[in-house]
C-alpha cells in the first residue's frame, strides 16, 4: 500500500512542503500571544564571525598603504570600517585589532593628514582612538605627540563640535602622560592652555572636564612657567567655582588635586591665599567627599599656613570649624602624611585659639567654648 505522503511524482515534494509549512504553523500557534510579533515570520540575526588575526593584519596593512599613498577617501573608508568593527564586535574584536597594530596605523594616519583640509578624516580617526583609551602604553601611540599631531589636537580643542572637543581632551590627557616633553610641547602651542581651561568653563561634558583637569594637573606639575600660563588665565578662580557649583565627586577631587599642586608654586600659593572662598571650602570638604579630597584639603591648608602670614589663615580656619574637623579626622584615622599635617595644624590652631582667648577676642559664633584642654 502506498501511503498518502509517499505518492509518486511531483506531488510528493509538494506534499512535503505543505507538511513542513503546517508543522511550522503549529509550532507558531503554540507560542503564547504576548511573545509573538504581528508577523508569523521572524528574522533571527545570525552571530557575527569573530575577527581573525589575519583579517586584523590585512586591515592595518591596507590602511598603512592608503596613508603612504595619501589617499584621503580610501583612508576614511578603512577607518570607518575599523570604527564599525570595534563598535559591533565588542572587546574581543578591539583587542584583536589593537594587538595587531591598528593603533600605530591610526596614529600614523592622523600624523600624516594633520591639517585643516583633512578635518573630516582626522575627526573620524580621533573618534576611534578616543573610544579605545587608555592607549598610552600601546605601540605607536607616541605619534600623537608629534608637533603636527599636537597642533591638530589643539585646533580640535577649540572646535565648535562638543564631541570633537571631548575626544581631543581625552587624547591630550593620554599623550602628556607618556612623557613630560609632550607637556612642554603642548603648552608652547598657541591656544592650548586656553583650550583646556575653556572646556572646563563651557562644561562641555563631565568626561571632558575631568580629562582637561588631569591634563592641566600633569602640565603644571612639570614646570613653574607652565603653571604661570594657566594661573594667568584665572585657574584658581575657575577651580574654586567648579568645587562650589559641581556636585560630581570625581570633579571635586580633581579640582582639589590641581589646587594642591598649584600651592607648590610661589605665585600660585599667593593666588590661592587671595581667594576669599578657599579656606571655608577646604574645611568643608574635609571628611565630606572622599579620602582623596580630605588628603588634598589638609595638604592645601598646611601649605598655605607654611607661607607668610600663616596665623591670619589659622584665625579664618578657626572661624569656619577647622579645629573640630581636624580633631575628628585624627580620631577616625587617615593616611600617615595627612595625619602628621593635621596634627601640626591642630597644635597651631589650638595655640592661636588660646592667644585669641587671652585677648578676649573670641567670637561666640566660633563654638569653641567647650574645648578647654590644650592639645
Amino acid at each position: 500500500m502506498v501511503l498518502p505522503w509517499r505518492s509518486r511524482g511531483g506531488g510528493g515534494a509538494k506534499r512535503r512542503n505543505q507538511l513542513t509549512s503546517g508543522d511550522i504553523y503549529v509550532v507558531e500557534t503554540k507560542i503564547p500571544a504576548q511573545f509573538r510579533s504581528s508577523s508569523r515570520t521572524e528574522r533571527i540575526r545570525s552571530p557575527r564571525v569573530t575577527l581573525t588575526t589575519r583579517d586584523a593584519v590585512e586591515i592595518c596593512r591596507r590602511l598603512e598603504n592608503a596613508v603612504a599613498r595619501e589617499e584621503n577617501a580610501h583612508c576614511f573608508e578603512i577607518v570607518s570600517k575599523i570604527k564599525n568593527l570595534g563598535r559591533e564586535g565588542g572587546e574581543t574584536t578591539k583587542k584583536c585589532l589593537v594587538e595587531n597594530g591598528v593603533v600605530s596605523a591610526l596614529c600614523s594616519c592622523f600624523e600624516r593628514f594633520a591639517s585643516e583640509e583633512h578635518a573630516r578624516l582626522l575627526e573620524e580617526v580621533l573618534s576611534v582612538i578616543s573610544s579605545w583609551l587608555p592607549l598610552n602604553r600601546t605601540e605607536g601611540f607616541s605619534r600623537m605627540g608629534s608637533t603636527a599631531s599636537l597642533n591638530c589636537l589643539v585646533s580640535f580643542l577649540n572646535a565648535t563640535d562638543a564631541k570633537t572637543r571631548q575626544n581631543a581632551a581625552f587624547c591630550i590627557r593620554e599623550v602628556i602622560s607618556l612623557d613630560k616633553k609632550y607637556a612642554y610641547a603642548l603648552t608652547d602651542i598657541e591656544g592650548a592652555c586656553e583650550g583646556l581651561t575653556k572646556i572646563i568653563r563651557d562644561s562641555v561634558s563631565t568626561s571632558s572636564t575631568k580629562s582637561s583637569l588631569m591634563a592641566i594637573y600633569r602640565a603644571i606639575s612639570c614646570d613653574n612657567e607652565i603653571a604661570a600660563k594657566f594661573l594667568s588665565l584665572g585657574l584658581v578662580g575657575l577651580m574654586t567655582e567648579m568645587i562650589v557649583n559641581n556636585a560630581e565627586k570625581s570633579v571635586c577631587e580633581r579640582c582639589l588635586v590641581v589646587i594642591n599642586v598649584i600651592c607648590d608654586n610661589e605665585q600660585g600659593g599667593e593666588d590661592v591665599l587671595r581667594n576669599a572662598l578657599i579656606v571655608p571650602l577646604l574645611v568643608k570638604k574635609i571628611l565630606r567627599v572622599s579620602d582623596l579630597a580630605t588628603q588634598c584639603s589638609v595638604s592645601i591648608l598646611w601649605k598655605l599656613w607654611k607661607k607668610k602670614d600663616g596665623d591670619r589663615l589659622l584665625v579664618e580656619a578657626l572661624q569656619v570649624g577647622a579645629f573640630e574637623k581636624l580633631l575628628v579626622l585624627l580620631q577616625v584615622g587617615c593616611e600617615e602624611k595627612t595625619k602628621e599635617r593635621a596634627s601640626e595644624l591642630l597644635r597651631n590652631l589650638n595655640r592661636c585659639r588660646n592667644e585669641i582667648e587671652k585677648t578676649n577676642c573670641v567670637d561666640s559664633s566660633m563654638h569653641l567654648n567647650n574645648v578647654k584642654k590644650s592639645f
